[in-house]
């Protein structure tokens, strides 16, 4: 699950997590997501304002969908 995330945040949390490798200590690293705003406007899902993905409809609270028999998620835009 964890080498196929399909939630943004989950995508940007697994891309904060440092690589061992020493090879990668100078390279630039990019974490998936969009700067904080500031505002505590919780209107939708709640990480729209740093997610990258998304869409006019995350202005509406996502539902919690089944995807498989051991996963589920709560994003409207599919990343696979």
């Amino acid at each position: 699950m964890l080498s196929n995330p399909r939630h943004p945040y989950t995508q940007a949390l697994l891309d904060s997590i440092s690589n061992p490798d020493p090879e990668n200590l100078h390279r630039d690293h990019k974490i998936r997501i969009n700067e904080s705003s500031g505002t505590q406007e919780h209107l939708g899902c709640r990480f729209m304002p740093r997610c990258p993905y998304a869409i006019e409809k995350c202005k509406q609270e996502p539902e919690l969908e089944k995807i498989s028999e051991t996963r589920q998620v709560a994003c409207f835009v599919k990343i696979n």
